[in-house]
């Protein structure tokens, strides 16, 4: 297979588990991981080439479409990350205030100093 087919395969599968939410976000992301070093491997291995080949190749404006989509999603999974951790932090201050209520109030005690003599 050449390299050019194997990097439209490689992005078609990462570009199908993007657009598939899955219920575990752990394995997509760990199934995106895989696929990214997988492509990142291949371009390696194009960048040796020629620039002419990869240029005058049938499939190159199909890759540089689905490169745009790939990126579009990768941002909306970051994003999606991002917020639940954004929500996750805010639960748990929630949850520290109400276990332990008056920490955040600087307070003496109750105590009264009378400074006349």
């Amino acid at each position: 297979m050449d390299l050019i087919e194997q990097l439209v395969s490689c992005s078609e599968s990462l570009l199908k588990v993007l657009q598939h939410p899955a219920d575990k976000r752990d394995k997509q992301v760990e199934k995106v991981e895989q696929l990214l070093a997988e492509r990142e491997k291949i371009i390696t291995r194009l960048k040796e080439e020629s620039r002419e080949n990869l240029n005058q190749h049938p499939k190159a404006r199909k890759i540089v479409e689905m490169e745009q989509d790939i990126q579009k999603d990768l941002r909306r999974l970051y994003e999606d990350i991002k917020m639940d951790l954004k929500k996750w932090n805010e639960k748990k201050r929630l949850r520290q205030c109400y276990t332990n209520t008056f920490a955040h109030v600087a307070t003496y005690d109750g105590r009264f100093y009378d400074k006349r003599k």
